[in-house]
């Protein structure tokens, strides 16, 4: 697995986890660790940090957590906090301080003699106003997929990171958009469904599904395109809002849910 994979992998499993962009280049080829910061913060809920190294081209060994950073976060108001390592698992670190929409987060990240720094913003979240099934028709096939409908604010750019969970499971399959051309407007988001994320088994009546739809702030936006980019072998170069060199990203974000029980009724064409 090269490091771009198994770094995308950290990434999905830790995801379960702006203004100024930096361009990190990623040498597939080379095996010196870096460091991997994966930070993120939500309306009400505290901020949570993973500290880790990336590891040399065909190590398949569990990834080496970072202990004994000292890691600062600092809001808008002016409150600042060091945040503590937990006790029980080693190299993440949870703060005391809980997000509030629209509100502006500095973190600081130092690591031995480097220090690492990023700001974001939790945008408002967007409620799902309702969810159907859509009937999708191919030739003599057909396949169902969920729908969201929601209304996209105006006046402010709104990007989206949607999920979805099937009877409990959530699908590795993720959903990135934006407004650009709908800002403002009625939304319906038809989530395509891949088998494949659920055992080569189809959605079908009876099942449970359940949809998260994250409001992110712009440069976690960015760098989940640029990790998808990579994933498609079309860049080797996350973008990352973290000065300093470090991969990763600090994500702020709210979520909007919907969750319902396939029925026939809910079937539309």
């Amino acid at each position: 697995m090269s490091l771009a994979n198994k770094y995308i992998l950290l990434i999905i499993l830790f995801i379960s986890l702006i203004a100024c962009e930096k361009i990190v280049d990623v040498d597939l080829s080379q095996a010196e660790p870096r460091n991997v910061i994966d930070a993120s913060i939500k309306e009400n809920a505290p901020c949570v940090v993973i500290l880790t190294q990336s590891q040399a081209f065909y190590n398949n060994d569990p990834y080496n957590r970072i202990t004994g950073a000292v890691v600062e976060l600092t809001d808008d108001k002016g409150n600042t906090e060091v945040v503590k390592e937990s006790n029980k698992e080693a190299g993440i670190y949870f703060s005391s301080m809980m997000g509030e929409a629209l509100r502006t987060y500095h973190l600081k990240v130092t690591i031995g003699g480097d220090v690492y720094e990023a700001k974001a913003t939790i945008p408002e979240a967007v409620p799902i106003d309702s969810m159907y099934i859509y009937d999708i028709k191919m030739g003599k096939d057909h396949y169902y997929s969920p729908c969201i409908v929601f209304n996209d604010p105006p006046d402010v750019e709104n990007y989206y990171y949607t999920m979805l969970s099937v009877n409990g499971k959530t699908m590795k399959t993720i959903y990135l958009d934006d407004d650009e051309f709908r800002n403002g407007l009625k939304v319906e988001n038809i989530l395509f469904f891949d088998k494949e994320d659920n055992n080569d088994e189809e959605l079908k009546v009876g099942d449970q599904i359940k949809v998260e739809m994250q409001s992110l702030d712009k440069g976690m936006y960015t760098f989940f395109k640029s990790l998808r980019s990579v994933a498609a072998g079309g860049a080797t170069n996350p973008l990352t809002n973290f000065s300093g060199g470090a991969l990763g990203c600090f994500k702020a974000y709210d979520s909007g849910y919907k969750e319902m029980t396939i029925t026939e009724a809910d079937i539309a064409n």
